[in-house]
């Protein structure tokens, strides 16, 4: 294969949205919030939240439903039907007010108080008719100066003022933001947290199977190898379970790496020898596993 073309392999991979089932309750839980929202439009909003270990893939089905829903009701300059910012580490609620500002596309995002740009933020929400906030690394918002300025506050406020419906994702370590505040978690519908899979349950090896069945079918579906590669093999699926401890995007994760290493060697499918280059280069050295699974021999 001709090298240039490998970087247009890897981003047709990064294209691949599984219809993973914890991921389209996701999607729907984000449906009904978009729903409630327009027909209680000015009165107090609900949001929700959704935690998961780093690699559960939650920015990635957000950003599926976001693709999906702007395919219905795309963005223009007067609608923005979905605003999503990403929080970067010790984030202020001004520093949030600041983001969804941008977002907007507000030139002068950063002039002015706190409750100024609030205030902008709710005109913003009104003026292009949005339906939905996503508000992901929720966790670097977990940050108060004093008891008197917990940022639990201003995002219950931000649902109070009945102007949009809210969805938080982030890590686990955003836990607390959420139910240190009782008045805030009265304000949320159920979780949509995207928990571990668990070898042991049956149930969860059918989903990592499942999983791993339907990206092998898009890799070649998408012309990017010729033929499976028995990702959805036992002692494949044992294997990538190790590794990943559970966490589906982690699988992704490594499949990509192992693909790329496949494309330079000119395969026509990601082989147990990519899989296991995959782990020493990338899961190892990133602290997913201590040992490589693909290097012991499967039990007969």
């Amino acid at each position: 294969m001709k090298r240039d073309l490998i970087p247009t392999k890897i981003a047709r991979f990064q294209e691949i949205f599984i219809p993973y089932p914890p991921h389209t309750e996701f999607h729907e839980r984000c449906d009904y919030l978009v729903k409630l929202g327009q027909v209680t439009r000015g009165q107090p909003q609900k949001g929700m939240r959704a935690l998961a270990p780093s690699g559960s893939g939650k920015t990635a089905a957000a950003r599926a439903f976001i693709h999906q829903f702007h395919a219905k009701t795309p963005r223009t300059q007067e609608r923005v039907p979905i605003v999503y910012v990403a929080l970067e580490r010790a984030s202020t609620s001004k520093r949030l007010m600041i983001s969804i500002l941008d977002y907007f596309g507000d030139p002068f995002s950063t002039r002015g108080t706190e409750q100024e740009l609030k205030q902008r933020v709710k005109a913003c929400f009104e003026r292009f008719q949005t339906d939905l906030l996503f508000i992901d690394e929720i966790q670097h918002l977990n940050y108060r100066n004093s008891e008197r300025s917990d940022v639990t506050d201003s995002l219950k406020r931000l649902l109070d003022d009945g102007v949009v419906p809210t969805v938080f994702l982030g890590t686990e370590d955003a836990l607390d933001l959420f139910t240190r505040n009782i008045q805030l978690g009265g304000r949320l519908i159920a979780p949509s947290d995207f928990h571990p899979l668990d070898l042991k349950s049956s149930s969860d090896r059918a989903l990592i199977a499942g999983y791993a069945t339907l990206l092998d079918q898009a890799l070649v579906d998408r012309d990017i190898v010729d033929e499976p590669s028995g990702l959805n093999e036992p002692w494949v699926l044992a294997c990538l379970h190790a590794i990943s401890d559970g966490v589906i995007g982690r699988v992704s994760r490594l499949v990509e790496v192992a693909l790329e290493i496949a494309l330079r060697r000119g395969a026509s499918r990601i082989e147990k020898y990519d899989l296991a280059i995959a782990v020493d280069r990338w899961a190892i050295p990133n602290g997913l596993t201590k040992t490589n699974p693909f290097l012991r021999e499967p039990a007969l």
